[in-house]
């Protein structure tokens, strides 16, 4: 569904915001706006290499701990045509439940239909709080939709300002929410997303996705 393409989208579980400790007589340097977190974001999207491919595989859990064997594992290979990414499925587990994940799921709402920037333009950012991982600046940022008719109606995500990259974060529609988490593999002197989690609390399900082989254009 549409909803899990847009849930990569958001990173963050709560409103928490965390105090730094600075030395005595030192001033904390002024946070970003939530405008700049977002560009410093964007600048990093704009600046990877094409991807033209990757491998992918899915994991489906219904009503199960991540720690237990999936429900349905789904192994494929996304295309990037003109910016605009598809997957295709070479292989899964079999029963009916990987059957409808596989057609309406992935086959369906894997696939990107809008631009990010034209996404993210459909909310007002505010930054609620800030954290420091391992050196880097983390900011909360939140995002409510302008029009009260929008779906989904609201993000919230931690943002490594530092680096650009969304860490973890929900997406709220209007009949529930979604949950992700992130991990990220250096390569080529840029970051490339390798690992995705969702979650959502309504159905209890969850997918991972692990991305490999990563192909990029020469162009």
């Amino acid at each position: 569904m549409q909803k899990w393409r847009q849930a990569l989208l958001a990173s963050a579980f709560g409103l928490i915001s965390v105090t730094l400790s600075l030395p005595a007589g030192m001033a904390a340097p002024p946070a970003p706006s939530a405008e700049q977190v977002l560009h410093r974001m964007l600048l990093m999207i704009a600046g990877i290499p094409r991807v033209v491919s990757a491998d992918a595989e899915f994991r489906l859990r219904v009503g199960k701990a991540l720690s237990a064997p999936p429900d349905c594992v789904f192994h494929g290979t996304v295309k990037v045509v003109r910016a605009h990414p598809t997957v295709r499925i070479g292989g899964r587990t079999v029963g009916l439940l990987c059957w409808i994940a596989d057609r309406y799921v992935i086959g369906r709402g894997f696939e990107a239909t809008e631009r990010l920037e034209s996404f993210l333009s459909r909310f007002k950012f505010d930054v609620l709080g800030e954290k420091i991982v391992e050196h880097d600046r983390y900011y909360l940022v939140e995002g409510q939709a302008k029009d009260p008719r929008n779906d989904p109606r609201a993000m919230i995500g931690w943002i490594d300002f530092d680096q650009g990259l969304l860490a973890e974060g929900t997406v709220r529609y209007f009949w529930g929410s979604i949950d992700t988490k992130q991990r990220y593999t250096r390569m080529q002197r840029i970051w490339m997303l390798t690992y995705q989690y969702l979650y959502s609390p309504r159905f209890n399900a969850s997918m991972e996705i692990l991305y490999s082989h990563i192909l990029f254009s020469s162009q």
